[in-house]
């Protein structure tokens, strides 16, 4: 579980430490000679450095960044809002031990829970959906299907204002290659796939081992899912809290106005406190992930965004975030497809 929320005094990294954690944002899974040449220091201050940061719980764990498009999967968030805490934890327990469930994360707002479903087509969502909701009374529910990313960052400049903005143009490369002909995986490879989708930094020794193969052919599948576009990325589980960072989520409703509509994607993509943003398909366009120091400061973004564009906005909900119960980007049903 991670809270999203800042109580604990703030850590406080100084450059080397930002250096490391951004060699760590660019491939978590690289290894630590190679982190320690890049930030112009001995292995042994980044091993200690980074022992600190474990300590600190400033890291929490690792995970791969999968294509699920390119496996023939949409990703189907839900919001939603049910009658009584009993039935709210029904529905909680159900969703974390869900296969089918990728992502779960509780709210105070007009919606308490968003949960993210993996299906290949509406048909098996709907059916995967009524199974986690059955004998639940729903008070309010939005359902919207992901459609294009628009920003995807580990962490903002903002959070450190000397850092490069270095994951955005990486994802933009990589959902280009969405569209690209889907090439064949098998088991092995969705084996792999799942298991760094858990922890980036499984070693080729250890894939190995659980698949029974050699080393080489681990190196030579993980090369080719990265070729491929299977593998989008090797991230590290950031515990914002501990820098002082709280997240909050905007789901917003536009107008529909082809230039404005560029106008405020753009926007959304430069800003500094944007953590992550997609366009989806359902009552709401957008879902906007904003990471800030405290409330104060939310506002001011929200107030901000509503008068550059108030011709685009068309209405908003904000929800407050508490804690992440689950998150992975590739659901354990597909390995089981």
């Amino acid at each position: 579980m991670r809270v999203l929320t800042h109580k604990n005094p703030e850590l406080i990294l100084d450059t080397k430490d930002w250096r490391i954690l951004q060699e760590l944002i660019l491939n978590v899974r690289q290894p630590i000679s190679q982190i320690a040449k890049k930030c112009l220091l001995s292995r042994q201050s980044v091993e200690y450095r980074l022992k600190q940061l474990d300590e600190n719980k400033l890291i929490i764990g690792s995970r791969t960044v999968v294509n699920n498009k390119k496996l023939g999967y949409k990703s189907y968030h839900i919001f939603l809002e049910v009658h009584t805490p009993h039935e709210e934890k029904k529905i909680l327990d159900r969703a974390e031990k869900a296969e089918f469930c990728n992502a779960i994360i509780v709210y105070s707002g007009k919606y308490k829970l968003e949960i993210s479903i993996m299906a290949r087509d509406e048909a098996e969502f709907l059916r995967l959906y009524q199974e986690l909701i059955a004998d639940v009374r729903i008070r309010n529910d939005v359902v919207l299907v992901l459609l294009e990313g628009i920003k995807s960052e580990v962490l903002p400049r903002k959070c450190f204002p000397e850092m490069k903005d270095i994951n955005t143009e990486k994802f933009e490369k990589s959902t280009k290659k969405n569209k690209e002909k889907k090439q064949s995986v098998d088991e092995n490879d969705l084996r792999i796939l799942h298991s760094l989708s858990k922890d980036a930094q499984l070693s080729n020794l250890t894939l190995a081992k659980e698949l029974d193969v050699s080393k080489d052919t681990i190196k030579y599948r993980i090369t080719k899912l990265e070729e491929e576009k299977y593998i989008l990325q090797y991230r590290p589980v950031v515990n914002y809290s501990v820098l002082g960072f709280s997240i909050n989520s905007l789901l917003i409703k536009t107008n529909h106005n082809p230039g404005s509509i560029e106008e405020f994607e753009a926007g959304i993509k430069k800003h500094d406190a944007v953590l992550w943003a997609t366009k989806t398909f359902g009552y709401y366009n957008y879902i906007v992930y904003v990471i800030t120091k405290d409330l104060e400061e939310f506002h001011e973004i929200i107030n901000s965004m509503k008068e550059d564009f108030s011709n685009t906005i068309k209405t908003y909900e904000i929800l407050f975030a508490f804690k992440e119960l689950k998150y992975n980007f590739m659901a354990d049903s597909i390995l089981e497809s």
